[in-house]
C-alpha cells in the first residue's frame, strides 16, 4: 500500500491506493496463457483416456476467472483525505461504493486506538458524534506517519487564541 501526499496553494491531500502488480491487460494475458496451458494438458490426458480431467480443468479456469474479476472490481479502490482551510473531506471507494465524509478541520480529532482482541490499530477521525476510519490498507508504521502528518496539519489550521 502506498500513500501519496500532494500540496497545493489551498489544500493538502493524502491518497492511499492498493498495490496492484498486474494491469487489466496483463491479467487478461495471464488468464489466456494459463487457459491455453491447462487446455493442452487436459486434451493430452483425454487423448490417453483420462477424460475426467476436462471438468476439473474447466473448474480451475472458472475459479481463476472469478479471482481475476474480483481483483478487477477492487483495483481502483482508494482513500483520499483532502484538508482545506474550512473543510476536511474523506473520500473512500470500495468497488462501486463511493463514500464522502466532511468535517470542519477545527473540530476534527484524531484517535489512534487498538480495539480489544485485535492486533491492528485504527486511525479514526471524529467530530460531533461522527467518526470515520482511515488508512485501513496501511501498515502500522504508515498509519502512525499519516496520523502525525494529519495532526500537525490540523493543528496548523487552528487560529491562535489570545487572552
Amino acid at each position: 500500500m502506498s500513500v501519496v501526499a500532494a500540496r497545493t496553494a489551498t489544500a493538502q491531500t493524502w491518497e492511499a491506493r492498493r498495490d496492484c502488480s498486474l494491469s487489466f491487460s496483463e491479467r487478461k494475458w495471464v488468464f489466456l496463457a494459463t487457459a491455453a496451458w491447462l487446455a493442452a494438458i487436459a486434451i493430452a490426458f483425454s487423448y490417453f483416456g483420462a477424460w475426467p480431467v476436462l471438468p476439473f480443468t474447466g473448474l480451475e479456469l472458472a475459479l481463476l476467472w472469478w479471482a481475476l474479476r474480483q481483483i478487477d472490481a477492487t483495483a481502483e479502490d482508494f482513500e483520499r483525505i483532502t484538508l482545506e482551510a474550512e473543510r476536511l473531506t474523506i473520500e473512500t471507494r470500495r468497488g462501486t461504493l463511493l463514500q464522502r465524509h466532511t468535517f470542519h478541520p477545527y473540530w476534527a480529532q484524531l484517535q489512534f486506538d487498538q480495539p480489544p482482541g485485535q492486533q491492528q490499530h485504527r486511525l479514526l477521525i471524529r467530530s460531533h458524534g461522527k467518526e470515520v476510519e482511515v488508512g485501513r490498507w496501511l501498515s502500522e508504521e504508515q498509519k502512525r506517519t499519516l496520523g502525525n502528518e494529519l495532526k500537525k496539519n490540523l493543528g496548523a489550521l487552528r487560529p491562535e487564541r489570545t487572552l
